[in-house]
């Protein structure tokens, strides 16, 4: 049987190889286990197990193994029926994205009149099914860890409490030393990353959130076009987020927000919707007002009982103000004079997407996913201050097909095809840069790209203590330049994992993955308005030939312990090595002074480090966690826009060597209390005498912040909650950063006190 599904498999690949993309990954669950009888410990065969609250059935063999896979994220029943013995009910069986929840039962003889057992699921807080380093936060977890108004509702609240993730001076997340932009972020497995700049597409706000799934390191082949690490934010639907509730938010620097949600199931349909509108005027930072919303929604609808139907549509825009004023904008390509406003950054995004799901057994299914997804970004900033404005856009039309099969209790088959096309632009200009008698600095960068990616891997149970994964990843990228000869790349990656589980509460594992990034866009080819300027013949405007794709190889070896029923420990040392990075160099080193700069991959780096969690689910009230992050972050230069002399190493901007965060959350009666605490031993600085990059540190800062919620059943105000939340409690105004003269130009956000009120219908 084994064989005849491999061969059926690798037919569909070669079928699908021509749409080959980056394949989107999971975010579905498998439950699965052995029943036996309680009395002898013989397998039990033909027992019915139903998953309750969905459509999901299955049987066990003769070897009393049953899986069901295809199971959305949540918290569910399952039952166990079989005749002569006592229905069998396990409660509280929690499914993840991407893993296996296993649930073996024990039934016991029938009796007369005998009633249904029910069995309260032990959850355990290690994951043995999971091999890469990965991390799981969800709704109640970014309640706890809510500060700036910045970061409400946002992703670098969630991202930055956890191992593995330093943030920049600007607040941008950095995943084990690799750059900002070499982040796969994902909603529902869908790509959101933009090509152009490869940063993330949408405003990265949170609406919407169950559980965000993180990966730090080793995560499998069904990820591509990401060296540094894995986002993936799971959406509500109306059975895990039901009814309706509106929140009121305000606070100090005017700040304002509105966040209605809704969501309701049926027998064969449910729905989510939500949307969050904020709106502050801020002190102390580099932008000084916003505006903001967005939107998702998400509604499932079962054709039968084998196919379900899921459209996921989201939307926003976002517009940052900066002190400088200007009086001239760009239209129709011309510098045109305007009414006084400020300068602003613009941006917006359009996700549509619809998801088959086709279940071909309980053990397999597959999953067809066409979408959409359009993003805008406009910088107008013609003041002295800034004197910029860029316009970019990207639109993306891409095609997923994923296929799933639990083979057996030893092999679960993992393998997908898909294809990304996008129609991209960028047009830049910078009429300060005209005054150098260079000519005019303006540009376009309007590459196209088709984006191909395909997978394959097996997740292995060896013995009952031997886990291991092995899985090759091919990636693809076509560049429809402009002016030049069109390019493709490629790239072959192999991924491999072994875990080992000395006892019932303690887990080893080790992986080891090589990993590829594109270049994007704006690099690829760049088209001067002026071929004759300086500009087009010193920067860029020579060529950059055929850019390689970035690469990467990780290894991790990590350490799991449940330490007692509540609360667990988890070590993971880890090494990166990047290579082909990309950078600009002089493309006639022989002649400093008049070689064109370039773009090229000759930049290098290594990370190496170790990433510690510490967790403590609810008991006694109190629950919380502790993440720390140690790392040294060298490569030879940490923007792909600084010139480099290969060979010479420095600390990178957001090498940090120390950074952690705590939070404690004690929950009682009607009140709930958490602290957060986040500490940074300062990230690096040079002075413009310095002869080498990096070699000073700001010194370190703590920010304390608290947040309250009081459950209101009845009395003054309708059922809900109140919210109140103190950010930076100290008001710490520590340097994050200094310019080349030692002056702080960077420093933590002041303090923001916020209250909301939360309505429940």
């Amino acid at each position: 049987m084994i064989r005849k599904s491999v061969i059926t498999l690798l037919l569909t690949f070669i079928v699908a190889a021509a749409l080959v993309g980056p394949a989107g990954c999971s975010t579905t669950g498998i439950i699965s286990g052995v029943v036996t009888d309680l009395a002898t410990g013989e397998a039990l065969a033909g027992v019915n197990i139903i998953v309750e609250g969905t459509n999901l059935t299955t049987v066990t063999d003769k070897n009393g193994y049953y899986v069901v896979t295809n199971v959305p994220p949540g918290e569910y029943k399952v039952t166990a029926g079989l005749v002569g013995y006592s229905d069998l009910q396990i409660s509280k069986v929690n499914v993840l994205m991407d893993m296996t929840a296993t649930t073996d039962c024990q039934m016991s003889t029938a009796v007369a009149n005998d009633e249904t057992v029910i069995v309260k699921e032990s959850r355990p807080m290690i994951r043995r099914d999971m091999i890469p380093t990965s991390y799981i936060v969800d709704q109640a977890q970014e309640q706890m860890v809510r500060g700036q108004p910045t970061n409400l509702y946002q992703t670098p609240a969630l991202v930055l409490t956890q191992p593995g993730v330093i943030a920049d001076e600007g607040g941008y997340p950095h995943i084990r030393g690799g750059r900002a932009n070499e982040i796969a972020y994902l909603i529902d497995g869908i790509p959101i990353t933009e090509p152009v700049t490869n940063g993330f597409g949408t405003n990265i706000v949170t609406v919407g959130l169950d559980k965000m799934e993180m990966f730090t390191g080793g995560y499998r082949p069904e990820y591509g076009n990401a060296v540094s690490g894995v986002f993936n934010q799971v959406i509500k639907t109306g059975k895990t987020a039901p009814g309706a509730n509106l929140e009121l938010l305000g606070g100090s620097d005017a700040f304002q927000g509105t966040f209605p949600q809704i969501g309701g199931a049926g027998q064969k349909f449910d729905y989510y919707m939500g949307g969050y509108l904020w709106r502050s005027d801020f002190r102390g930072m580099a932008f000084d007002q916003v505006d903001s919303l967005d939107y998702v929604g998400k509604f499932n609808y079962m054709l039968d009982a084998k196919n379900k139907l899921t459209v996921l549509s989201g939307s926003g825009e976002a517009k940052y103000q900066f002190p400088g004023i200007h009086t001239s904008t760009v239209s129709d390509n011309t510098i045109l004079p305007i009414s006084a406003e400020n300068d602003h950054n613009h941006q917006s995004y359009t996700l549509n997407a619809l998801t088959l799901s086709h279940t071909i057994s309980p053990s397999s299914f597959f999953t067809v996913r066409p979408y959409y997804f359009q993003n805008k970004n406009t910088v107008d900033a013609l003041s002295d201050d800034l004197s910029r404005w860029t316009d970019m856009e990207s639109a993306t039309t891409g095609l997923l097909l994923d296929y799933t099969n639990q083979i057996s209790d030893k092999h679960l088959i993992k393998a997908g095809v898909a294809r990304m096309s996008s129609n991209n632009r960028y047009q830049a200009k910078v009429p300060a840069m005209d005054f150098y008698g260079m000519g005019p600095y303006d540009y376009t960068a309007n590459t196209n790209t088709v984006q191909s990616g395909l997978y394959m891997q097996d997740q292995m149970k060896l013995s009952s203590k031997w886990r291991a994964e092995a899985g090759l990843r091919y990636d693809r990228m076509a560049y429809d330049k402009v002016v030049a000869a069109d390019q493709t790349e490629s790239q072959w990656s192999p991924r491999v994992g072994l875990s080992y589980a000395a006892d019932s509460k303690t887990n080893l594992r080790f992986s080891y993955g090589k990993m590829i990034q594109f270049v994007y866009t704006q690099a690829v080819e760049r088209q001067y308005a002026d071929p004759e300027s300086g500009w087009a013949a010193l920067y860029y405007g020579a060529g950059t030939g055929n850019l390689l794709p970035e690469r990467c190889a990780q290894y991790d070896i990590g350490w799991e312990r449940q330490v007692s029923s509540n609360f667990s420990v988890q070590v993971t040392p880890f090494y990166r090595k990047y290579t082909d990075m990309l950078q600009t160099i002089l493309l006639d080193p022989a002649n400093p002074d008049i070689s064109p700069v370039v773009y090229d991959n000759v930049g290098v780096g290594t990370s190496k480090g170790i990433e510690f969690l510490a967790k403590k689910r609810m008991s006694n009230n109190l629950s919380g966690w502790l993440s720390y992050t140690y790392s040294t972050v060298k490569a030879e230069a940490s923007s792909d826009r600084d010139m480099i002399s290969p060979g010479t190493m420095a600390y990178v901007d957001w090498d940090q060597r120390h950074t952690a965060a705590m939070v404690l959350n004690y929950n009682r009666k009607d009140w709930n209390y958490s602290l957060l605490g986040e500490y940074g031993s300062g990230l690096p600085w040079s002075l413009e005498t310095d002869e080498t990059l990096n070699t000073r540190r700001v010194s370190s800062h703590t920010v304390l912040s608290l947040n309250i919620t009081r459950d209101v059943k009845g009395g003054w105000l309708p059922t809900g909650q109140l919210r109140f939340g103190v950010a930076n409690i100290l008001n710490s105004g520590k340097a994050l950063d200094r310019d080349g003269k030692g002056l702080a130009i960077v420093r933590v956000p002041p303090r923001f006190i916020n209250l909301s009120y939360v309505r429940r219908w």
